[in-house]
């Protein structure tokens, strides 16, 4: 048997309808507004930050119009970079960037848009970055199926803001549209790589042998595709493996049609079924698993946010939320024989009546008591409801009301954080809910404390945190335990060969994100960058990513608050940047002092430090620049950095990618016993070593000076816009004075990005008035590339400090924080 037939004798044989008022009002807007005026096609720019005169958000929270210039907007989706995708039900796609709707569409597709037909939805490639792919959701006219329209999913490449009509390539086909409702139409890519599509069960029976409405079995025929979520490749459209129909006996449907003549074989595309009309879903942007709610409209009763479960039946038309169809609450739950999965939660009619956009909140982008919370909309009377991550939801408290004909909402990053937006078919809204944050607040003057061994806290490759993080999402991670006095961490950010461009920034959960980066990486490349974040009073960072990457966070040390502004431990003692190490050369006892010995698996290279270089014999730890270079080396290769005679961590400092290249990174390091550290190289063939300052130990005076002060980052150069100075030819050097350092400042704390490189160089940063160093803080390996690498670099008699490049580059500095200089 193919169906479960319900007893339709005991069901309601009515005519309910997904977006009873929403959607009739968009066809009606459809009607009148297909052309806009020729006023309305400038660009739109986002109206100011105003609260809504109708929306009521929570305290903290502003709701504002972004425009009202999209006719029927019906579904929305942020791109990783920021741009938000819109879709008017009528057919356009239309891009929002930068707060402006642009002029020209991303694409105009000819659809049947009467009743819920239309442009539905859009999802974006995790690989979007390169090969900008993009997948559709479409009714198209089809005169011999039955109700002349079927339902399309399609890919297409999108280069820059134009979606490529001749790119089309169609991946499902031909689901049935008889009765105009019950499309469904949302899609997403699972963090399993496929693509998931929901899709209604047509209104009435595309058989034509049950019936329509609450009478319609289509959701149980697992030999058509209506009522049920797909799982699919995305490339092909072909069926996931895995899904639970397979094998002999079983058909592929994603073209065969959905008709009373349809064959009966089960279709293996088929993920979960038994949904009426799941217009929306969401999965879980905080995991790496493939975790998401899907929200089921109900007919005259009820509306339910199910958990997406591979195999699952949701039990329409037999049930209708917790109930059996048309019952309330107290009612029996469904017989145990039949094997349908309750919802995680639903609402009776009058409380709201359809069921429309859901989003996950992102961790640390709002309040803690958001973390893991669930965001899901209804659209009469225009409410979106709030279920938390533990506990039920208050439906006698919505988050937000009087969003009214809302239909989708999604979260977009924006430059200060995330934004919710959402739109209103019915009166073309597209509007945004944005929680009010500021810049985290530095603590004050801080002492480092190094941590030895290194501690790896977060790998998304690990068992832990299975799967990359996706492309413009965020990640909340724990890099200690809360604690009163760790107001930063010293940690070293790995992004573990992104599929395309990357770039991550880093920042105190729940206060305004920095414009800046912390680590630029290429396409498929092992990069770290060390970073001092600040981290909240759960010991937590948040971390953004701009393309699909693997992530690893390591613990180097933390910065702790001091009492009364002074400490003896963990002041920061700037030198001239002097070069100590240099493997390619050999040792000089004068100038270039190691050993280099092997233990079979690593060659190690003894570096003694203390006591020499102008640091002092009682340093507890040395800042240092490492590069490794590959120098030929056939693959992936690592420095690992650590006291002589100390525990070997699990982590590396610097990585390196075979060839030719060439990386360096910022570590902070305690000195062993005998005042050395050890540099472990695998796969890295020579490695550079230069000095930068040291730390002071417990014997140190009770002092101020040295003690670190975090600032917000500030951007204090960018020769690609003049500030600063101007870009940098080969052999130039420009010098700027941080106008959020004092001029008596000890060093600096800031990240130095070389861009739009010419060729094989490097970088330096050195004390204004003092001469060159050899030291490189930052290595390019061809034209065109962006590195950025973090420094500690001594400030000049004024306050300056000056860069020095081998190439022709631009250059970018962010200012992260100082170190206190003596004061009298």
């Amino acid at each position: 048997m193919t169906r479960v037939s319900p007893n339709a004798g005991a069901l309601s044989i009515v005519g309910g309808c997904f977006v009873r008022r929403l959607l009739l009002l968009a066809t009606a807007v459809l009607a009148v507004s297909s052309v806009l005026p020729a006023a309305s096609s400038v660009a739109q720019t986002a109206a100011p930050a105003a609260p809504h005169p109708e929306g009521i958000v929570p305290s903290g929270f502003t709701d504002s119009r972004v425009t009202n210039a999209i006719s029927a907007p019906i579904a929305i989706r942020g791109l990783p970079d920021g741009r938000v995708v819109v879709l008017g039900k009528g057919g356009t796609v239309r891009i929002i960037q930068n707060g402006v709707l642009l002029n020209t569409p991303a694409l105009t597709k000819a659809v049947c848009s009467d009743g819920e037909r239309g442009l539905l939805g859009f999802a974006a490639d995790p690989d979007f970055g390169t090969n900008g792919l993009v997948y559709l959701y479409y009714t198209r006219t089809a005169p011999s199926a039955p109700g002349g329209c079927v339902n399309r999913v399609s890919r297409f490449v999108m280069t820059g803001n134009t979606i490529l009509s001749i790119t089309e390539a169609v991946l499902i086909d031909n689901i049935s549209s008889n009765n105009t409702n019950h499309n469904g139409g949302d899609l997403e890519i699972g963090n399993d790589g496929y693509l998931y599509v929901s899709v209604g069960d047509s209104g009435c029976d595309p058989r034509n042998d049950s019936g329509c409405a609450g009478a319609n079995d289509a959701a149980q025929d697992v030999s058509l595709l209506n009522g049920k979520i797909l799982r699919v490749d995305r490339f092909t459209g072909v069926a996931a493996p895995g899904n639970p129909i397979s094998g002999p006996g079983t058909a592929e449907c994603r073209a065969r049609g959905n008709t009373p003549s349809t064959p009966t074989t089960p279709c293996r595309e088929i993920y979960a079924y038994g949904l009426r009309n799941p217009w929306r879903f969401a999965f879980d942007p905080n995991t790496s698993a493939t975790r998401f709610y899907i929200n089921d409209v109900g007919q005259n009763t009820r509306e339910e946010v199910d958990l997406g479960i591979l195999g699952a039946n949701y039990g329409w038309p037999l049930r209708e939320g917790q109930c059996a169809q048309g019952q309330n609450p107290l009612c029996p739950p469904p017989d145990p024989g039949l094997g349908m999965t309750q919802p995680i939660t639903d609402y009776v009619h009058g409380t709201g009546d359809y069921i429309t956009g859901g989003a996950f909140i992102p961790n640390g982008a709002w309040g803690s008591n958001y973390d893991g919370g669930y965001l899901f909309a209804d659209g009469d009377p225009g409410k979106i409801f709030y279920k938390p991550a533990a506990g039920a939801t208050n439906y006698g408290s919505p988050f937000a009301t009087g969003v009214a004909g809302i239909s989708d909402i999604g979260f977009v990053m924006e430059p200060t954080g995330w934004a919710l937006y959402y739109v209103s078919p019915a009166t073309n809204d597209v509007r945004k809910v944005v929680y009010t944050t500021t810049p985290a607040v530095s603590p004050g003057n801080l002492a480092f404390v190094p941590v030895a061994p290194s501690v790896r806290a977060f790998d998304s490759r690990t068992l832990a945190a299975p799967g990359p993080l996706r492309a413009g999402t965020s990640r909340l991670i724990n890099v200690t335990a809360p604690s009163g006095t760790h107001k930063a961490a010293f940690v070293n950010i790995t992004l573990v060969r992104p599929t395309s461009t990357a770039y991550a920034t880093a920042w105190q959960p729940r206060t305004t994100k920095p414009g800046s980066s912390n680590i630029n990486v290429a396409t498929e490349e092992v990069a770290a960058n060390a970073s001092i974040v600040p981290v909240d009073s759960d010991g937590n960072v948040l971390v953004f990513v701009s393309a699909t990457t693997h992530v690893v966070i390591d613990v180097l040390g933390f910065f702790d608050t001091t009492s009364g502004g002074a400490s003896q431990a963990g002041r920061f003692q700037p030198v001239d940047p002097q070069r100590t190490v240099d493997t390619r050369t050999p040792t000089d006892h004068d100038t270039n002092d190691y050993t280099r010995t092997t233990d079979g698996l690593d060659d190690v290279v003894n570096v003694p430090l203390s006591g020499r270089w102008n640091l002092p014999a009682t340093s507890t730890a040395v800042a240092l620049i490492v590069t490794g270079l590959s120098m030929g080396a056939p693959g992936a290769g690592y420095v690992v950095a650590l006291p002589h005679g100390g525990t070997v961590p699990s982590s590396s400092n610097v990585n390196t990618n075979g060839g030719a290249d060439v990386h360096a990174n910022l570590v902070i390091v305690p000195v062993g016993a005998d005042g050395s550290i050890d540099l472990r190289l695998r796969g890295t063939s020579n490695v550079l070593v230069d000095i930068v300052g040291s730390f002071t130990d417990g014997s140190a005076p009770n002092l101020s000076d040295g003690t670190f002060v975090m600032v917000q980052p500030t951007r204090t150069v960018d020769t690609r816009s003049a500030i600063g100075f101007a870009r940098l030819a080969a052999g130039g050097t420009g010098t700027v004075n941080p106008s959020v350092v004092p001029d008596n400042a000890l060093g600096v704390a800031h990240n130095i990005a070389i861009v739009n490189t010419s060729g094989y160089g490097y970088i330096t940063a050195y004390p204004a008035g003092a001469s060159v160093p050899v030291v490189s803080n930052g290595n390019a390996t061809g034209a065109g590339q962006t590195r950025s690498s973090m420094a500690l670099t001594k400030l000049g008699a004024t306050g300056g400090v000056s860069f020095k490049v081998s190439i022709a580059t631009d250059v970018i500095e962010d200012v992260t924080g100082y170190f206190n200089g003596i004061t009298f």
